[in-house]
């Protein structure tokens, strides 16, 4: 049942990327309007039932470090998710996908450095595939002129990510579930909301407002999707193995490519990149290999 679990979650985060690819193509102004839209949608689903869920629960909220702690983690998060929306406006997302199995690279390492954690010799040969594939894959990238740039803002989101990982792993030895995964979404949607303080960004939303609008609802859904994704693999990690679920969360991008090849034949090219047909022999190849080094890692 684990493997049914640990195969919806990269179906369902595929589903997610090229939503978001498309919103960043057809529907935002700015790239960035992913981040406020996000966190008003994380909004609406995680915390807009809070009030009717906390007189049933006996939560016993951990110490101010933990709380501060835990909302860090959320701010960094959505730092990542800016880059990464920078990045969609840059490159495809089956391309942008494939960046994101760095973490599993930098996660050991950074907890070498601040933790002091010894790696493995197979951990040392999986980021090094790890390296080596996503270089091949900015070789693969379509879009000659802003790939580096796509590139390099992926490491910087993909190291805020790691980041909150240790964090959340700290904070999730001293607090619960619950309370620190509510912690981290507010201050996710804090950061996301944050910037309309500025009138620049007011002013470009408010533009961009007709379009977003109609949007709404999609935009929650693309987020419902987005939980669904993570509440399976989370339910994977509880029912399986979390080195072999890890392994299967590294075909994500195959799941993009897929989707996007049976999308643009689907929808008239509504949606899906008509790029993911570019070298797709060699993007799924370079998938592949990626997945062998997170295996090695984890």
């Amino acid at each position: 049942m684990w493997l049914v679990f640990a195969l919806l979650a990269p179906l369902f985060f595929a589903i997610v990327h090229i939503l978001d690819a498309y919103c960043v193509e057809d529907v935002f102004e700015k790239p960035w309007m992913g981040v406020v839209t996000g966190a008003l949608s994380s909004a609406v689903i995680i915390l807009g039932p809070l009030p009717f869920i906390i007189p049933f629960t006996s939560w016993v909220w951990p110490p101010l470090n933990i709380i501060l702690i835990a909302l860090i983690a959320g701010v960094l998060i959505q730092i990542s998710q800016a880059l990464y929306f920078q990045s969609l406006s840059y490159s495809e997302a089956g391309i942008i996908g494939a960046y994101w199995n760095m973490i599993p690279a930098m996660v050991p390492i950074l907890s070498f450095i601040f933790l002091r954690e010894v790696l493995t010799p197979s951990a040392y040969i999986g980021i090094s595939i790890l390296i080596f594939a996503s270089t091949y894959i900015l070789l693969l990238d379509s879009n000659r002129e802003f790939r580096t740039k796509s590139l390099v803002l992926m490491i910087f989101a993909c190291l805020m990510q790691a980041i909150s990982y240790l964090l959340l792993d700290h904070s999730y030895s001293e607090a619960s579930y619950a309370i620190i995964f509510y912690l981290m979404t507010i201050g996710l949607i804090s950061a996301g909301i944050l910037p309309l303080i500025l009138k620049s960004v007011r002013t470009t939303f408010q533009k961009n407002l007709p379009q977003l609008l109609p949007a709404a609802k999609f935009f929650i859904a693309v987020e419902l999707a987005n939980i669904i994704a993570l509440a399976c693999a989370q339910k994977a990690v509880d029912l399986g193995n979390p080195s072999l679920v890890a392994a299967i969360e590294t075909t994500i991008p195959a799941f993009i490519i897929i989707i996007s090849i049976f999308l643009l034949g689907l929808t008239a090219e509504k949606f899906g990149d008509t790029r993911t047909r570019f070298k797709i022999q060699y993007k799924l190849a370079a998938v592949t290999v990626m997945v062998v080094g997170v295996f090695l890692i984890s």
